[in-house]
């Protein structure tokens, strides 16, 4: 298992398309991906989920990865939140 904490930055937090920006980049890891806000345990393959946290701009989190590849998913994962949840794709 590995965890780090993050702020969240942007004034929206994650709203809709950067909520599924993280569902897609947590399906690409083998490792279980999840984020740990208040007292809350959120699944972040899915967007519902994601979206259930109402998480702000501003908010501290922490992502905890766990399975056989969890330091490489936490750092695929949080490098992803740190640069804004924008599209790698379109990058």
């Amino acid at each position: 298992m590995a965890s780090k904490k993050i702020l969240i930055t942007g004034i929206d937090g994650l709203h809709v398309k950067p909520a599924g920006i993280l569902a897609n980049a947590a399906e690409k890891c083998t490792s279980t991906v999840e984020i740990l806000f208040g007292s809350m345990i959120i699944n972040c393959r899915s967007i519902l989920n994601i979206l259930s946290g109402n998480i702000r701009g501003g908010d501290e989190i922490t992502v905890r990865c766990t399975g056989p590849d969890a330091e490489q998913d936490l750092l695929f994962i949080t490098d992803l939140i740190e640069r804004g949840l924008r599209n790698p794709a379109a990058e």
